[in-house]
């Protein structure tokens, strides 16, 4: 029984190990590696400044695609350009995807 016990821990912490740090970490360094920038979240700077992110609430036209929330689509209202990361109350009802391309 105590033997069983042991090796329960003993595999525990072996798979922690390894499906927790070693798998993650070795991830990591590949994705730093082979893809940098899109690693560190393809960020877009302006003027020195960083902006926002290529990856965040981009537009998609088309209606083979999933209506994204209005607020996280629509570009250019906010002090930088870019309003991608704030919320809204806006429903599909009150915003249509014709709405939603101007």
């Amino acid at each position: 029984m105590i033997k069983t016990i042991i090796q329960s821990i003993r595999q525990t912490l072996v798979w922690t190990a390894l499906t927790g740090v070693l798998y993650p970490l070795a991830i990591t360094v590949v994705a730093q590696l082979a893809f940098p920038r899109q690693a560190n979240g393809s960020l877009v700077e302006r003027d020195g400044k960083l902006v926002g992110s290529e990856l965040m609430a981009q537009q998609f036209h088309g209606a083979r695609y999933f209506w994204p929330r209005p607020s996280a689509a629509t570009y250019g209202t906010g002090p930088t350009g870019l309003n991608a990361g704030s919320g809204s109350n806006l429903g599909h009802e009150r915003s249509t995807p014709d709405q939603r391309a101007e």
